[in-house]
């Protein structure tokens, strides 16, 4: 059981005949009651200082938790965010080839078209050279006839 300063300070002792000097007894045991008096307050307040310490490293525990937490998750997210951003610009360039083969495809059929339309012209226009060169010689021709009567 704890001694307190008090029951130091209360404490007596029989008297004898050879024995201590009851001033200087009293004088130490004031002494040690007073420094374990001190001690007492000093345990009393360094207890308090633990406790307050213990509350705020369960705060900043919680805090740290709390923060792993929306690290975590904050990570998570991000990969996500990656991983549809990735999958939506494949889709677009998927798309994009798609669409390029599409335009790629409608030009070549163009271009075919109207080269053979050009081949067309040409030939008509030959055709119609000659056919306008034949008539003009044989507008000549009578023209000459025309002529010599």
């Amino acid at each position: 059981m704890p001694i307190t300063p008090l029951e130091i300070r209360k404490q007596e002792f029989r008297k004898t005949l050879r024995g201590y000097d009851p001033h200087e007894i009293r004088s130490f045991l004031e002494m040690v009651s007073t420094e374990l008096e001190h001690l007492l307050r000093e345990n009393e307040s360094l207890s308090e200082k633990v406790k307050d310490l213990d509350g705020k490293i369960e705060d900043y525990r919680r805090m740290e938790k709390f923060l792993q937490d929306t690290l975590t998750t904050t990570q998570r997210a991000a990969a996500e965010l990656r991983n549809g951003a990735k999958k939506e610009a494949e889709t677009i360039i998927a798309n994009a080839r798609v669409e390029v083969q599409k335009y790629l495809k409608e030009s070549q059929s163009e271009l075919a078209r109207l080269t053979e339309e050009t081949k067309m012209i040409e030939h008509q226009k030959l055709l119609m050279v000659s056919e306008f060169r034949g008539l003009l010689e044989s507008y000549l021709k009578l023209l000459e006839r025309l002529e010599k009567k």
